[in-house]
C-alpha cells in the first residue's frame, strides 16, 4: 500500500473457512485504476496463473461507498 499512490487503506478478512477478501479504498478512480493495473495486482494474477494459491480466480468488484464515519486527524 506505501508505494501505491492513491491507496488510503485497506482491510484483509475472512467471509467463511476457506473464503477470504480484501477491501481497499481510493482517493479517486485514478487511484483505483493504479492500483488494479499496478505491480500487487500483477503479482496477485502470478499467482492465479501458477495454480498455486487460489481454487478459483478471484473476482473483482468495484463498490461505491455512499456512507462512512472515519475519525477526523
Amino acid at each position: 500500500m506505501n508505494a501505491e499512490y492513491g491507496t488510503i487503506s485497506w482491510y484483509a478478512f475472512q467471509e467463511g473457512p476457506s473464503s477470504f477478501a480484501i477491501f481497499d479504498t481510493f482517493d479517486d478512480e485514478v487511484g483505483r485504476d493504479a492500483h488494479l493495473n499496478g505491480k500487487v495486482a500483477a503479482a496477485l494474477m502470478e499467482k492465479v496463473t501458477a495454480g498455486n494459491l487460489f481454487d478459483t480466480t478471484p473476482k473483482i468488484h468495484k463498490l461505491v461507498i455512499i456512507a462512512d464515519k472515519t475519525p477526523k486527524q
